[in-house]
């Protein structure tokens, strides 16, 4: 048995999860892991994540008084972010129906289940702040897990902040405007008001972050109390490169195309152009998902619902990806090129730290099919792309720290 299994063996951790889609894989590969190293993990959550729950080997404990919520169904789904018609107005959305709209029955089934646990430790998904509010309340370290790149100002100034893509300004923006909310709920559980909401994350124990600090500029500026923990998954070995692979130096270009797991409004759109595209590019293209209509494909276009991504990268050579942040680490972490046409806040983010780091490129979400053809044409062709990718590959697999998250654990409870 490890030091990590040792220090963890015993400890109780409730693990508070929203299901927004893709943030649902990341988060599980933590609860899998520090199960795997002795602790016992209650995940309390929408009854949507259940199943995938206990197969990482947490029990399960559904919300019993915070609104249900379902992504995967019309009539489940509470924040229905395919009426956001702007970045701002999903920050909006996700504030009020997520977020603090929500606080205080969330404080609820936070309170309810840590004690019927006898939890030690509360990690909180971070757009969950009632979550933080009850673990405070109850006087229990508490974990900020992020899953997405770290979204305070790190004393930078907002155009500094703005220069890396327009996440962390509207997150403090959106979180600004709840404090009366957030000072309401603070009060109807016993504690007391707070100067600005962001102190209800830099005043908790820990924040993890689960991404590779070579994603996140502000990585080398972060509190002290702030961990990269990485995506949860270990890096893959790097590819070699195509004159590498003995008779594989004429085998077909493939772009993989993995969008959102959340529809919205433009994506239709998005995918009609991108198969036609598809005529005007030398490769073969995967739609991954579901996302194409049920009809006849072009040549050398094929589609499937949801497969693992890291099944299908180590064979791509173009992943094209709305930017959200569980395929974004992963085209980083198999050292894949990406063609990226952000949606929402962290995306565009991505989307930039992309282009800074040479690995990929941004279009818009309503970019026609000739200039996504040349995108396209421009990631295949140009080493560049791929050899940056590569070194990316290589710094993500030097700094992997498999324990990360258990380390930060066995500090608070050890």
């Amino acid at each position: 048995m490890t030091e990590h299994h040792r220090e963890l063996a015993g400890t109780r951790v409730l693990f508070v999860l929203w299901d927004g889609g893709g943030n649902v894989g990341t988060s599980l590969l933590f609860v899998r892991d520090l199960v795997a190293r002795g602790a016992a993990v209650t995940v309390l959550g929408n009854p949507s994540v259940e199943q995938r729950a206990a197969a990482a080997g947490a029990a399960f404990r559904p919300f019993r008084h915070s609104p249900l919520h379902d992504p995967r169904t019309p009539g489940g789904d509470l924040l229905r972010i395919q009426e956001a018609t702007s970045p701002s107005e999903a920050a909006r959305l996700i504030r009020d129906r997520v977020m603090f709209g929500p606080a205080s029955p969330m404080c609820q089934d936070v309170t309810e289940a840590a004690r019927e646990a006898g939890t030690h430790v509360v990690v909180a998904d971070y757009v969950l702040p009632g979550a933080l509010v009850a673990a405070e309340h109850l006087g229990l370290p508490r974990i900020v897990f992020m899953n997405a790149v770290y979204p305070l100002s790190v004393g930078e100034s907002p155009h500094e902040a703005m220069r890396n893509g327009p996440f962390v300004p509207l997150f403090e923006r959106m979180i600004k405007e709840a404090l009366p909310d957030l000072n309401e709920v603070r009060a109807r559980w016993g504690l007391a008001p707070l100067d600005a909401t962001r102190e209800q994350y830099t005043r908790a124990d820990r924040c993890m972050v689960a991404t590779h600090p070579v994603a996140d500029p502000a990585a080398d500026s972060v509190p002290g109390r702030v961990r990269y923990v990485g995506p949860g998954f270990a890096p893959p070995e790097r590819r070699p490169g195509r004159a590498g692979q003995p008779g594989q130096a004429d085998a077909p270009r493939r772009v993989l195309v993995s969008l959102s797991t959340t529809r919205h409004s433009a994506q239709p759109g998005l995918v009609r152009s991108l198969l036609e595209a598809a005529d005007e590019v030398d490769a073969e293209f995967h739609f991954l998902g579901g996302i194409v209509p049920d009809e006849r494909l072009p040549p050398r276009v094929r589609a499937s619902g949801y497969l693992p991504l890291g099944e299908l990268l180590p064979r791509t050579d173009v992943l094209v990806t709305l930017g959200g942040h569980g395929t974004f680490v992963r085209g980083l972490a198999f050292g894949v090129p990406m063609l990226l046409a952000p949606f929402e806040q962290d995306a565009f983010n991505n989307a930039r730290r992309a282009q800074h780091l040479g690995v990929g490129r941004q279009t818009r979400l309503d970019a026609p099919a000739d200039a996504l053809a040349r995108e396209l044409r421009l990631l295949l062709a140009d080493d560049a792309y791929r050899l940056a990718a590569g070194e990316i590959q290589d710094r993500i697999r030097r700094e992997h720290r498999p324990a990360a998250a258990a380390s930060v654990i066995a500090e608070l409870v050890g």
